[in-house]
Order: structure tokens, then C-alpha cells, then sequence
């Protein structure tokens, strides 16, 4: 062999700064922590935020209407 072979490399390959063990720690940490803040809100009787942040029903039909009617209306401007 060679010393060439013990030389660093003359290539610039990336390499990652965090290790896949210290992303799956910071991930597992926060799904309790959630699961936990709802566990909390459930026994206190807490209002819970998504039911405060719905539309009714015709609100969101009529949304999704006018975005199609906007869509339609783009590509019907596109194909003159």
C-alpha cells in the first residue's frame, strides 16, 4: 500500500453536523411533552384550541368553491 491511502481526502463531501440519534432524542422528548400538554388540557376541562379554530361548515364549502371558481378562471385566462 501506498501512504496516499493516509492522506485526507481531497474531496468536499458534506458531512452532517447532528448525528440521527441526537435527532431521534429531540423528536421522542417532544411526542410526550404534547401528548402530555393534552392529558392536562383534558383534565382540566380546557376548551380545546382546534374547536376554537374551525369555520362552520358553509364557511369552508363556500372557500373551497371560490378557490375552483379562481382556479377555472386562471386557466380559462391561460387558454385564449
Amino acid at each position: 500500500m501506498t501512504e496516499a491511502h493516509n492522506l485526507p481526502s481531497s474531496h468536499g463531501a458534506l458531512v452532517p453536523v447532528s448525528t440521527q440519534a441526537n435527532d431521534a432524542h429531540r423528536h421522542s422528548v417532544q411526542r410526550p411533552a404534547v401528548f402530555l400538554a393534552q392529558l392536562i388540557a383534558s383534565a382540566r376541562r380546557l376548551p380545546q384550541a382546534r374547536e376554537r379554530r374551525r369555520a362552520a361548515p358553509a364557511e369552508v364549502i363556500a372557500a373551497y368553491q371560490a378557490t375552483i371558481q379562481r382556479i377555472r378562471d386562471l386557466n380559462a385566462a391561460e387558454a385564449k
